[in-house]
């Protein structure tokens, strides 16, 4: 049954709380009766409904507590601590139960001694409490921006028509992190199955705890959702007024497109079947009598091995029987017309899938080591010649130096025959490159090829064009082995990155058109420092909180919302040092001075489209302090202070490389993948 509510939880809905919980949904809606102003702009959100499935929804109760003992303790203390029943008198729980008590704390939003102390019984019943006065304030500051909200009760027998509403906000943990998300699994292919979804409906899942960030890939391959139409937003970026506002315009920016990419995945999903079945159907029609053929008319005299050859042509039927269908071309112009400008569609960075997909487009993986001719016999005298391509790298083992092979194909090209056979001063043109663990690298101008995934880190290769050498094909793996290079595996460029540098190699003319060099985001480190002029320290992140983000020269400081909160925070304090230098100022010019610079800090603060826009991020300037009102960011080890009061974020680049290097704070193989988009060679 739908009960209407204009703050919190009623009364009902309190003491239903109190019962056994039971697998399935009921549903409270909400919607302000009360007249409000006329907005000259509506939010483009204004017009949003929103479904919110948290058993937060629930005020804490004794009877939700797992461990006896603890709900012992605290009955004692909430009917016979002195101080604990004066602080609750003043609440209005004179004579109350045990879980009223529970409830007007969870309802009130002070600092309370009661809530310490309980706290110091039972986590759980602390946490209990916490999670409610979240989702009050998360209910309240929706219901002043959105349309209509319905809460849904995990625990109730039947899930309510969501159908049609265009955000789900979904909690991960509905039945205790120790429990695991089986329940909001459940919901959300529950949700995913409702005859009429809107096609653009968005499942967001929430969590109070960060790490469910990382099972967010999990949860969406357990529940079939697209990935178009799922987001992940912690909890801690939803506590404040202004930080709702900006992920309700995220996600409201980001829904039209969804119905394209959800098309596409499913249209994606059955040309693969097709394309499998026709592929394995092609290989079961060729005989043995088609690979000699298509090795002795087309590979024997060039001497290129027949299974390179058979995969490369295999692969490029898969891709034209996947892609390039008629129903999949169709799909693809839909993509092709979106446009994704001005504002961020998420406060999260690119997800790991975009680096190994861009590093994948770069090169072919783990080609295997340096050897003959596969055809060659093994103690013959082919033996000592080995087979390269265009493209292939190679890299010492301490990953300090490289090479790459720019001869043409056809150069090095031979057959373990008499017909072509292989000449031992043939040349094979070398140009050495240096490697650099991509969150060390700088601002390069010279060729490079950026996205190259070794183990667990990621390099950018700066190549030397005027140290190039010539090898004679009979010595080259001598001189790789005596050069300390590691020819017991390689990768190697694919055709249009190897003929691109090959191009630059030989000559800036002519040269293949390459793709956009993407954005590469880095981990750094940072500090914000209160300056009044003179610096306090403040909070520090480590590598794993902030991201730079480098793309045509320019240094991009991506901002988040648990960025924007501790820089807020920090103006708070600023704003509060200030208030006690005025209260001890007593020249009234000074005073005046001092006051304007409160209001400027003040109306920061208070600007929610201020926090808002921050999230686009900042271009960082270096050594110089680059200002937004009473905000300062600065890319340097060293800076001047401000002229005025301010709180600055310093980013610490060569800190961030250090810490990396000790291992003190260097990100997982995970994040690192995540954070290297970029997967192209290029020297623009």
């Amino acid at each position: 049954m739908a009960k209407t509510i204009k703050g919190g939880v009623n009364t009902e809905t309190a003491e239903a709380a109190q019962e056994t919980p039971v697998v399935g949904f009921a549903a409270v809606t909400s919607s302000d009766e009360s007249p409000q102003e006329q907005a000259p702009e509506p939010a483009a959100w204004s017009t949003l409904r929103v479904a919110i499935i948290d058993d937060a929804m629930h005020p804490p109760a004794l009877g939700r507590m797992r461990i006896a003992e603890e709900v012992a303790a605290a009955t004692q203390l909430l009917t016979s601590d002195g101080e604990i029943l004066a602080e609750l008198k003043a609440l209005g729980c004179d004579d109350a139960s045990p879980d009223e008590c529970l409830t007007a704390l969870a309802m009130s939003d002070d600092p309370l001694i009661t809530i310490a102390k309980l706290g110091a019984i039972s986590a759980d019943l602390q946490r209990m409490i916490d999670e409610h006065r979240s989702f009050r304030r998360l209910r309240e500051a929706l219901g002043n921006e959105v349309a209509e909200i319905l809460v849904c009760d995990p625990y109730a027998t039947s899930l309510p028509d969501i159908s049609k509403y265009d955000l789900v906000l979904l909690d991960y943990y509905l039945d205790g992190s120790a429990n695991g998300g089986d329940r909001a699994i459940n919901i959300a292919a529950a949700i995913r199955s409702q005859p009429a979804r809107l096609e653009d409906q968005q499942i967001v899942l929430m969590s109070s705890l960060e790490s469910v960030r990382e099972l967010r890939g999990e949860f969406r391959e357990k529940t079939e959702l697209a990935g178009s139409a799922f987001a992940f937003v912690g909890k801690r970026d939803l506590n404040e007024a202004w930080k709702i506002k900006a992920h309700l315009g995220m996600l409201e920016r980001a829904r039209p497109y969804a119905p394209a990419f959800t098309q596409y995945r499913s249209q994606l999903d059955e040309s693969l079947a097709r394309a499998r079945t026709d592929l394995l159907a092609l290989v079961d029609d060729l005989d043995i009598g088609d690979y000699a053929f298509l090795q002795s008319r087309a590979l024997m005299k060039d001497g290129h091995p027949l299974g390179d050859y058979i995969f490369w042509l295999l692969s490029s039927q898969l891709m034209a029987l996947a892609f390039e269908r008629e129903e999949m071309r169709a799909r693809q112009q839909a993509l092709d017309a979106l446009e994704f400008v001005g504002e961020p569609f998420a406060a999260t960075e690119p997800s790991a899938v975009v680096a190994n997909m861009l590093h994948s487009a770069l090169v072919s993986r783990d080609v295997g080591p340096l050897g003959p001719h596969p055809r060659a016999a093994a103690e013959g005298q082919y033996s000592k010649f080995p087979l390269v391509q265009l493209g292939d790298v190679f890299l010492d083992k301490d990953r300090k130096e490289a090479v790459v092979v720019m001869s043409a194909d056809c150069d090095l090209a031979f057959s373990p025959t008499s017909e072509r056979e292989p000449d031992a001063e043939t040349p094979v043109m070398l140009v050495p490159g240096t490697p650099v663990k991509l969150k060390e690298a700088g601002d390069e101008t010279k060729p490079r090829t950026d996205g190259i995934l070794h183990r667990d880190e990621v390099y950018r290769i700066v190549w030397n064009f005027a140290k190039y050498r010539s090898v004679p094909l009979g010595g080259l793996e001598k001189w790789l082995r005596d050069s300390g290079f590691d020819i017991s595996n390689r990768d190697r460029l694919r055709p249009l990155f190897g003929l691109k540098l090959q191009q630059e190699f030989g000559a800036h003319l002519l040269r293949v058109g390459p793709p956009l060099l993407p954005p590469m985001t880095t981990p750094a480190s940072g500090q914000i420092f209160v300056c009044r002029p003179e610096r306090e320290a403040g909070h520090k992140f480590d590598r794993k909180e902030l991201m730079v983000t480098r793309f045509k020269g320019s240094i991009m400081l991506r901002i988040t919302p648990n960025i924007a909160s501790m820089l807020k925070l920090a103006c708070e304090d600023l704003r509060e040092k200030l208030e006690d230098e005025l209260a001890a100022t007593t020249v009234e010019k000074q005073r005046i001075a001092i006051s304007k610079k409160i209001q400027s800090v003040a109306d920061k603060i208070s600007d929610d489209q201020f926090w808002i826009e921050l999230l686009r991020g900042v271009e960082l300037n270096r050594e110089t302090v680059k200002t937004f009102g009473s905000l300062g960011f600065v890319l340097a080890d060293e800076w001047q202070d401000p002229n005025k009061p301010m709180v600055v974020l310093q980013i610490e680049e060569k800190l961030a490389v250090s810490q990396g290097k000790q291992g003190n704070a260097a990100p997982p193989p995970t994040a690192l993948a995540e954070n290297a988009a970029a997967a192209v060679s290029s020297a623009d």
